[in-house]
């Protein structure tokens, strides 16, 4: 039977990529790092004033 599936290292059969590919997939890697960063921070901003909102406005509603 044979194995389609080897167990062989990478480094054996070769470099899949070279050094500038690297280092453009790790430029995209941090890119891509900061924009979701950037993202989650405006929705962590966005989510404390909604419920900043909610509840101010729920206070005035029930306490008058």
């Amino acid at each position: 039977m044979s194995d389609s599936h080897s167990h062989e290292p990478a480094a054996a059969t070769g470099e899949l990529f070279d050094k500038a590919e690297l280092a453009e997939f790790v430029a995209d890697d941090q890119l891509a790092g900061r924009q979701i960063c950037k993202m989650l921070s405006a929705l962590f901003v966005y989510t404390l004033i909604a419920m900043s909102t909610a509840a101010t406005w729920t206070y005035l509603a029930t306490h008058q």
